[in-house]
């Protein structure tokens, strides 16, 4: 299991930051850690525990939809990441976010695609 919680970059010409990404294998406890890496990295963030929640659950099922299919795409670990929108603003506003799940064949032949789930977060309004 591989975090990586660089300095928050600003994506170039985007307008998003990246926060941070958790490597995952596969057959790792998922639902703790993912709980722990989210609750420390949103932190900053200030954000409502309702919202945090619905992140959460959004991670865990995403994970598990990954692993269920583990028999049909041959990977091993997934990729967690987090971006956040850069000008957001006053604390204590309306939250959203979305999700995007990618699956990419790696160029070897041989190695299992790699499966990453990007979460964005921004303020709405």
């Amino acid at each position: 299991m591989n975090h990586n919680n660089p300095p928050t970059q600003k994506l170039q010409g985007a307008g998003w930051q990246f926060l941070g990404k958790l490597d995952l294998p596969i057959d790792a406890n998922l639902e703790v850690t993912i709980y722990r890496w989210l609750t420390d990295i949103l932190h900053p963030l200030n954000l409502h525990e309702e919202f945090l929640n619905k992140i959460l659950k959004s991670a865990q099922a995403a994970t598990v939809r990954v692993t269920q299919a583990r028999t049909v795409i041959k990977s091993d670990h997934i990729h967690l990441m987090i971006f956040v929108l850069s000008n957001r603003g006053a604390t204590k506003q309306n939250w959203g976010f979305f999700r995007v799940e990618k699956i990419e064949n790696t160029a070897e032949a041989n190695s299992a695609p790699d499966h990453a789930i990007e979460f964005y977060l921004y303020v709405e309004g």
